[in-house]
């Protein structure tokens, strides 16, 4: 069942821990927290959002990170992350998490930028003649956009991106990725550490007790994980004879994305750019979602439902038996999610045994320390406005 990814190590060791879990502190801890904000959010490449929600010249959106926040924005010249305040004094220029401005206006003494962030007026404000204008736009972010996804860094010395995605351009390409329509969009606040969502999202072996539905369609027996080039790990799952569609209905009359191989048709590929953004590829469409760490016990997750535009084009389309499926899914993964931060936060629990069913959780929590020891034992993978 590897048809986009053939060529599999099957002898790769066991976990690095001896599959072994981490500590309550790896989950728990405030020091953790600040590394991880410091030498993974803080540096490198993140996922801000999907260009099917930016077509449009001064369609933005907004996302807060950490004690700060950050405008996405279609200008002239393609797409261009800001940090989200006015140069005057530091005024939040917009609160809205989507939207469109032809200008940005801060409302505290009326400073006005262009969506190219240029400073276009101060509207009464006295300057001295030293004040350069062309000295006071806003503040740019460096910011790509690969396979429909943009990304930013925060950083000047973040990892090449390229690097970090590896392998993942192989499902990107098949699920034409870049092409897709979002049709909707989600926030939800989560009182978990933002790991204990990407493992949850990274293994089916809760789906016989806590996805009732998801497990009636997909088949937890037929699974297996990916070892996979890049910063990103992955897993696949197959949907059971009798259903093509991951929905609440489990059937859809949508027509297959065109790329999408043979042997992938009835399957799930579950793949992770690491830190934080999750995707569920199917053959009629791609799910998704990133994970946005605010303390060690909370996070908040966007999701997104993409679909084929020659599918949205079509008089009759309906994502609802999608959204329905994964909207409930969601929720019952918070509340195990939840459950499990508030298990871990006891200073008494030891690290659990990880099944093989759990790799990927293993891998994601590897990765995680190795990029926030304080002597890595390897560099990571070293990346204008985007297109």
């Amino acid at each position: 069942m590897f048809d986009l990814i053939s060529d599999q190590d099957e002898d790769r060791p066991y976990f690095e821990t001896g599959g072994i879990g981490r500590s309550h502190e790896f989950y728990t801890g405030e020091e953790q927290f600040r590394r991880e904000m410091s030498r993974i959010y803080g540096r490198r490449w993140i996922p801000v959002d999907h260009v099917s929600r930016l077509k449009e010249k001064g369609a933005y959106s907004t996302l807060n990170i950490g004690s700060g926040s950050i405008l996405i924005i279609r200008g002239d010249d393609g797409i261009q992350a800001y940090h989200n305040y006015c140069r005057h004094r530091g005024y939040k220029l917009v609160e809205e998490a989507t939207g469109k401005r032809q200008s940005l206006v801060c409302l505290y003494h009326c400073w006005v930028y262009d969506r190219n962030g240029k400073l276009k007026s101060l509207n009464g404000t006295y300057m001295d003649h030293f004040f350069d204008k062309e000295k006071n736009g806003l503040l740019p972010v460096r910011t790509e956009v690969r396979f429909g996804v943009v990304f930013v860094a925060l950083s000047d010395d973040a990892p090449d991106l390229d690097e970090s995605l590896g392998e993942f351009g192989v499902f990107a390409k098949a699920y034409d990725l870049a092409d897709l329509e979002c049709v909707e969009a989600k926030d939800y606040p989560v009182a978990s550490n933002w790991k204990l969502v990407a493992h949850n999202v990274n293994e089916s072996l809760h789906f016989p007790t806590a996805h009732k539905d998801l497990h009636r369609i997909t088949d937890f027996d037929d699974a297996g994980t990916y070892g996979l080039k890049g910063d990103i790990v992955g897993a696949w799952q197959s949907i059971r004879t009798g259903y093509n569609s991951v929905s609440m209905t489990g059937r859809s009359s949508r027509t297959p994305m065109p790329n999408v191989p043979e042997g992938d048709l009835q399957k799930i590929n579950w793949i992770t750019i690491l830190p934080n953004l999750l995707f569920g590829f199917t053959a009629d469409y791609v799910m998704m979602q990133w994970v946005w760490p605010e303390s060690p016990g909370t996070c908040f997750v966007r999701h997104f439902w993409l679909f084929h535009p020659t599918e949205t084009a079509k008089s009759d389309f309906s994502h609802e038996a999608v959204f329905a499926l994964w909207d409930k899914a969601n929720y019952e993964d918070w509340e195990m999610c939840e459950r499990t931060h508030r298990g871990l936060s006891n200073p008494l629990w030891t690290p659990g045994q990880l099944s093989y069913d759990e790799e990927v959780v293993a891998q994601i929590d590897a990765w995680v320390a190795r990029e926030t020891t304080d002597t890595p034992a390897a560099e990571p993978a070293a990346g204008k406005a985007a297109e």
